[in-house]
């Protein structure tokens, strides 16, 4: 049986992340090859991006990391030799109209299938679930500039929308709405929020709980504590 190994973070600051990326890099075989996508970002925030991973998961030798930066350009002879995709923050609109233009959904799918890592940070998690509407919400919620049309995630995680830099108190009510008017469960990340999803389970590796929204319940899920989706 395939186990499908995804990590999912808030958006915070990496202090929060200490243990989750130590998760992270137990998912991989020694020295392994990390392929970074910026897209979301400003183009003139990808080297800075590729600085904090580098600085992040010292334990990755430097010439071990390679960064796309065109998304068009990737193939599966190329990404194979890859153990995990990082695929970063920032807005999240602007990295799903790259992907539609591109076959990334189906390269993502086959990189899982063969037992590969992927970690997904803030806009980079939020594709990957069903509905990408929860980008909109809450004070910290993105603006849809590339007038992207259609609003399915990846759907990397069945029927699971994600939502990032989580506040109770500014989102929680849009969130109801949208699980009652969409059908969809979400999974809440507050900004120092961290979580690994495999086979199904879903596990928090950071002191700050994540919460699933499922049908008219919110569940909060602990740190260790595991929850299966």
């Amino acid at each position: 049986m395939t186990i499908m190994k995804i990590i999912l973070s808030g958006g915070g600051d990496s202090k929060y992340f200490n243990e989750l990326d130590k998760h992270f890099l137990s998912l991989m075989p020694q020295n392994p090859n990390l392929l970074l996508i910026p897209l979301a970002g400003e183009p003139d925030t990808y080297g800075d991006c590729l600085e904090r991973i580098v600085d992040t998961f010292s334990s990755i030798h430097f010439e071990n990391i390679d960064m796309c930066l065109e998304i068009n350009d990737l193939y599966w002879d190329y990404i194979k030799n890859f153990d995990a995709i990082y695929i970063d923050g920032g807005n999240t609109f602007k990295l799903m109209n790259e992907i539609r233009s591109s076959h990334f959904y189906e390269l993502l799918h086959r990189f899982l299938h063969n037992e590969k890592v992927i970690n997904g940070d803030s806009a980079g998690a939020l594709i990957l679930g069903s509905h990408i509407e929860t980008a909109h919400f809450g004070l910290c919620g993105d603006e849809n500039r590339v007038d992207l049309i259609s609003y399915q995630g990846l759907n990397l995680l069945g029927n699971l929308a994600i939502h990032c830099h989580f506040n109770a108190k500014t989102d929680e009510k849009e969130i109801i709405k949208f699980v009652k008017t969409y059908g969809f469960n979400v999974l809440a990340l507050p900004d120092s929020s961290g979580v690994s999803i495999e086979n199904g389970n879903i596990q928090v590796h950071t002191k700050t709980p994540a919460y699933l929204f499922n049908g008219l319940k919110k569940i909060q899920i602990d740190k260790n504590s595991n929850f299966k989706i």
